[in-house]
């Protein structure tokens, strides 16, 4: 999945330059070497083409777009945990830009240090420009307050910044039944996690999600098809690698509460027999 994020703008700002940019981040991220950051391109060029700058083999692009992504905003706001409840969505917004990071390697540890520069370049670029409305991490469907995100970056970066790239979303069904699922876990290379049913509690089912994702991100994609992840009074909880329900294209791990398997104690991942 692509290393990417979208900012909604008022207007595109031709302030913001690939040598602006660079200057930002040495200023922003003192404790990075920025020393190989190269600039490519005719800054005075058409801005039809991406802005690109190289860091050690590492392209950071920014496209620009004089129109809006056409998303609902309105709706993706409702359920974004980091944008706060007294803020309009900015259904208003004119134009937007597209920020990417591509680079060498293929497994969750390089793409996590994908989101890394990903999340510095847009928060150096909030400080360029007052342009940007919001923050949008497509993969995981939600939007972050840009002054919000850039705090959040400063204070946790390098660290993994979950908050911002992951959605923990929980809810009931019609029939009153608690379900939750992650999304955004795909852009950091691994596989999101989906409960179609739980005996529990949203709080706990919320820390349950939050837990095994912050598992995940620290040790990999190494959660198999029928291990268990442990017990509830009611139920063991068994791991199926399964289509997504919300896109079959993606396998998640998907968390099935088994009773009839709630009284084998077992460790915190182990084999189904």
């Amino acid at each position: 999945m692509p290393t990417l994020a979208m900012l909604f703008q008022d207007r595109l700002d031709a302030d913001v330059t690939e040598g602006a940019l660079a200057a930002q981040l040495q200023l922003d991220w003192p404790d990075v070497d920025f020393s190989g950051l190269a600039v490519g391109g005719d800054e005075s060029a058409d801005r039809d083409a991406p802005m690109c700058l190289d860091l050690d083999g590492k392209m950071i692009a920014l496209l620009t777009v004089p129109s809006p992504a056409g998303d609902d905003v309105a709706e993706i706001v409702e359920h974004s945990r980091l944008w706060p409840n007294e803020v309009p969505a900015p259904a208003d917004y004119s134009a937007h830009t597209i920020v990417t990071v591509l680079g060498r390697g293929d497994g969750h540890e390089d793409a996590i240090a994908h989101a890394v520069l990903l999340s510095r370049v847009v928060a150096s670029i909030i400080a360029l420009t007052d342009t940007v409305r919001a923050v949008y991490f497509g993969s995981a469907d939600h939007v972050v307050l840009p002054a919000l995100f850039r705090d959040l970056m400063l204070d946790t970066l390098p660290e993994p910044s979950l908050l911002a790239w992951v959605a923990i979303n929980i809810g009931e069904r019609p029939d009153g039944v608690m379900t939750g699922h992650t999304r955004g876990l795909g852009m950091l290379g691994l596989p999101d996690v989906e409960i179609p049913e739980t005996p529990e509690s949203a709080e706990d089912t919320f820390d349950r999600l939050t837990s095994i994702a912050s598992y995940l991100v620290e040790q990999g994609p190494v959660i198999n098809d029928g291990d268990t992840i442990g017990t509830t009074e009611a139920a063991e909880i068994v791991v199926d690698h399964s289509p997504s329900a919300f896109d079959p294209d993606r396998t998640v791990l998907r968390l099935k509460f088994d009773a009839d398997r709630s009284k084998r104690k077992r460790g915190w991942f182990s084999r189904r027999r």
